[in-house]
């Protein structure tokens, strides 16, 4: 019998969602998986599981070579945090001034999360080759946990997000993939509603069989998949539902203490984290590059510095390590010497400069989940009590006790501050807390950068955009044309 050989990380391609673009040349296999007489044993399956893993090292999550399209990068150079540093390459101009469209689309994350999700469909697709077990019950389990992670991440990149204004949750969704099918042209024919509902779905009925235990970080288990459903829910913004699986995940996994900051930001520890993609070879993904590269003032390439009215947020005589950890003061050689703040998250790899782990869910955004579900729900009390927890972890000392809107004030600045410079959370949550009720004004004005320049005094040219309306259509990406053309009943995200 001759033999088909499938290599997975063309399966988007058959697929119809596999956008066209230099960087997918860079996209390598993990594996090449001989059909005939495959998804036979454990084993078979526990190597088809990895490869769906390891669909998050592909350009768009944790592999990011030349155009900052990687999930780290993407969403602080399109929020506020950063300004575009003049001795840079230009990298991702388009996405720091929301110029992008459908043939120039700021990040690969569509076509290699629908890539990923060929992956788990695929593994569940044969999974009743395996006999009715605990073994059985728990690749279904990841596989459906994974498929729902990848949604979610096209859901929030490409369509509004159910709390991004009153009517958010009647506009168009995204394709949902839930069985395996190469010759399929999925429609964009859904609600967001109905997309958040599948979501939930998947991840509702992995958990049960998801192993219990936190300190499995490379894989997604009981605590990282809860800590998940309850941020969906908070972008939901369904507030019970979120306390409801977030509180126990927060109850279980202590945050990472401030003197173990610097060691987590170069992979010498996990602590706090629940889900990550361990990079430890010379020849993984490098992470923070569309940042910076390298590492002194004669070979420092800063792309973005650090906005100095978001680096005073922080109290280097209370928070020493945490500053530490996420900035370090450069005077370049290529730019006079003048000092700029840079990145410095993931400069110090373990093995080598930019070699980090893909820290993918912590701990400490599930405590800040919690936290404003807790405020947003009406129990101030305990929104407070949660976010101190943060707090505890992080200063030698701070005033706290606030109230009222203060509260929700001051969990919103933490969140800022701690999840700088990972997965873009500060544009998603921009983003989601446009149509919040309850909450100030302030939070429904778009994006409104500082007009500080590039360098560590605030002087230097600024990034030649500085605002972005609440309406503006650029909240959601474009699909890339590219998906368009070999697709035709995908539709394109209105506005564009």
């Amino acid at each position: 019998m001759k033999k088909n050989i499938l290599i997975l990380s063309i399966l988007a391609s058959a697929l119809s969602f596999t956008s066209c673009s230099d960087d997918d040349i860079d996209q390598r296999p993990y594996d090449k998986i001989e059909i005939s007489d495959y998804y036979k044993t454990e084993s078979d399956f526990t190597t088809a599981l990895n490869g769906v893993y390891q669909g998050f090292v592909q350009v768009g999550y944790y592999y990011g070579p030349s155009n900052a399209s990687d999930i780290i990068s993407i969403g602080d150079i399109m929020a506020d945090n950063l300004v575009l540093n003049q001795q840079g390459r230009g990298a991702a101009q388009r996405a720091h001034t929301w110029s992008y469209n459908s043939n120039s689309v700021p990040t690969d994350i569509y076509s290699t999360s629908y890539n990923i999700i060929s992956r788990a469909n695929l593994v569940l697709a044969n999974v009743d080759n395996l006999q009715d077990g605990d073994f059985k019950n728990n690749i279904i389990a990841q596989a459906k946990a994974v498929r729902a992670l990848a949604h979610f991440e096209v859901a929030r990149t490409y369509a509004q997000i159910p709390t991004q204004a009153t009517d958010a949750s009647t506009t168009v969704g995204i394709a949902y993939a839930d069985k395996y099918d190469p010759k399929a042209e999925l429609k964009r024919d859904a609600t967001i509603e109905e997309t958040y509902t599948k979501i939930i779905a998947d991840l509702e009925a992995a958990i049960p069989y998801l192993e219990n235990s936190a300190n499995k970080k490379a894989v997604i288990n009981q605590f990282s998949a809860k800590a998940l459903l309850g941020k969906v829910y908070l972008y939901k913004g369904d507030y019970k539902k979120v306390i409801e699986y977030t509180q126990p995940v927060v109850d279980a996994v202590a945050p990472a203490y401030r003197n173990e900051i610097a060691d987590l930001w170069t992979s010498n520890n996990s602590e706090g984290v629940l889900f990550e993609i361990p990079f430890l070879n010379n020849d993984d993904p490098t992470i923070g590059t569309s940042f910076s590269q390298g590492s002194t003032n004669e070979d420092i390439i800063i792309e973005y510095s650090v906005d100095k009215a978001f680096y005073n947020l922080y109290d280097a005589s209370t928070e020493p390590e945490r500053v530490k950890a996420y900035f370090k003061i450069f005077t370049p050689d290529n730019d006079k010497n003048q000092a700029t703040i840079a990145v410095n998250k993931y400069i110090n790899g373990k093995v080598k400069l930019g070699l980090n782990n893909g820290r993918y869910l912590r701990v400490e955004e599930a405590i800040l989940n919690l936290a404003e579900a807790q405020y947003l729900s009406g129990d101030q009390g305990s929104a407070l009590t949660t976010l101190n927890r943060l707090r505890d972890a992080r200063y030698s000392s701070y005033k706290g006790a606030e109230t009222g809107i203060a509260i929700f004030d001051a969990i919103q600045t933490e969140r800022r501050k701690e999840l700088a410079f990972e997965n873009g959370d500060r544009w998603f949550t921009l983003k989601r807390l446009q149509g919040v009720s309850g909450i100030s004004s302030d939070y429904k004005q778009g994006i409104q950068r500082s007009g500080n320049g590039y360098l560590a005094n605030g002087s230097g040219i600024p990034s030649s955009v500085q605002a972005l309306k609440p309406d503006a259509r650029e909240w959601q990406l474009p699909i890339p044309q590219g998906v368009l053309n070999k697709n035709k009943n995908m539709t394109q995200t209105p506005g564009y």
